[in-house]
């Protein structure tokens, strides 16, 4: 069971990364253009894949391997996202697509760092009772 909550967890984690990507980018790069059904449950639905498949990074596998795992999944199922809502594909979104991956691997950096930190600051403020 414990393994499902995690799961789930991944999967909402990466349905909310879509979501603010989705919003971002229609509000500031296609004002007026409005939101169908059909595009914001795939961005949702494969988000929350593309979360998921964020797991990889607990494995044993090196990290390399994971990141070009998780890379290429992405690219893919961005892809397949593109494809079902037919959006076009060409060389401005696949530059959209990797700084999106760039600026949500800097978030997640970001907050892993503030975690070390937190657990960090606990343990020294233990050892110093």
């Amino acid at each position: 069971m414990k393994w499902f909550g995690k799961c789930i967890d991944y999967f909402f984690t990466g349905m909310g990364f879509g979501a603010i990507c989705y919003v971002c980018i229609m509000t500031f790069l296609y004002p007026g253009v409005g939101l169908t059904v059909k595009e914001t449950v795939s961005v949702l639905g494969i988000s929350g894949i593309i979360g998921f498949l964020s797991m990889i990074f607990k494995t044993d596998l090196p990290m390399s391997a994971a990141f070009a795992i998780h890379f290429i999944g992405t690219f893919i199922l961005f892809m397949l996202m593109a494809t079902i809502n037919h959006w076009v594909i060409n060389i401005s979104s696949i530059v959209m697509f990797i700084l999106m991956y760039v600026v949500i691997w800097l978030i997640c950096l970001l907050e892993q760092k503030k975690t070390v930190n937190r657990i960090n600051d606990r343990i020294k403020k233990r050892n110093l009772k």
